[in-house]
C-alpha cells in the first residue's frame, strides 16, 4: 500500500479559500422539524472539528520544525472555519435544556454502539451500565422539558383570558 505524505502534497489547502465571515454562516436547522439525529449529528461533527483544532494546536506547539507549523498554521485555520460553519447550524433559540436533551441522545447512541460491539464482557457491562444512566438522564430532561413547555402553555392561557377578560369590560369583545 502507497503511503502518501500530506505535508509535501502540492496546494492541498490554497489560502485563496480561506471563508469570509458570510459564508460561514449557514442558515441553522429548524429546532421544531429537524430530527433528534440531525441534532446530534451537528454536536457530533462539532466536537469531531474541535478536538481536530485542539490536536493540531497541541501539535504544533511541540513541532521544532517552523516549515511544518507553518503548514500545520494553515491547516488550523481550516479546521477552525469549518467548525464554525457546524456551529452555525444549531439554531440560536434553542435552549440549554434542548441542547442537553441532544447530548443525551448522543450519549446514549454512542455507548450502544460501542456495547454491540466490544469483546470483553466487562467492558460491555460497565457499558451497558452507562447506557442504563444515560438513559435515565435523557427521561429526566425530557420529563423537565415538557414540564417547563406545559408551564409555559399555561402561563400564556392565563394572559389570553385575562386580555379577553379585560376587552370585554371595555366593551370590545360585545
Amino acid at each position: 500500500m502507497k503511503k502518501t505524505n500530506p505535508f509535501y502534497e502540492e496546494n492541498a489547502i490554497p489560502v485563496s479559500e480561506f471563508r469570509d465571515w458570510s459564508a460561514m454562516t449557514l442558515k441553522p436547522y429548524n429546532k421544531n422539524t429537524a430530527s433528534p439525529y440531525t441534532k446530534t449529528r451537528v454536536i457530533l461533527m462539532n466536537g469531531t472539528e474541535f478536538e481536530q483544532c485542539w490536536f493540531l494546536h497541541n501539535f504544533s506547539r511541540h513541532e521544532k520544525n517552523n516549515d511544518l507549523r507553518r503548514e500545520l498554521a494553515l491547516l488550523r485555520r481550516h479546521e477552525q472555519q469549518q467548525q464554525k460553519v457546524i456551529s452555525s447550524l444549531k439554531p440560536v433559540d434553542e435552549s440549554p435544556l434542548e441542547t442537553t436533551i441532544s447530548y443525551e441522545q448522543l450519549a446514549v447512541d454512542l455507548t450502544a454502539v460501542l456495547a454491540r460491539h466490544v469483546k470483553d464482557e466487562n467492558v460491555k457491562n460497565a457499558l451497558n451500565f452507562a447506557l442504563l444512566e444515560d438513559f435515565d438522564h435523557l427521561y429526566r430532561f425530557a420529563n423537565l422539558l415538557e414540564s417547563e413547555q406545559c408551564d409555559q402553555q399555561h402561563k400564556i392561557r392565563i394572559i389570553e383570558e385575562e386580555n379577553t377578560q379585560d376587552n370585554t369590560q371595555d366593551g370590545v369583545g360585545s
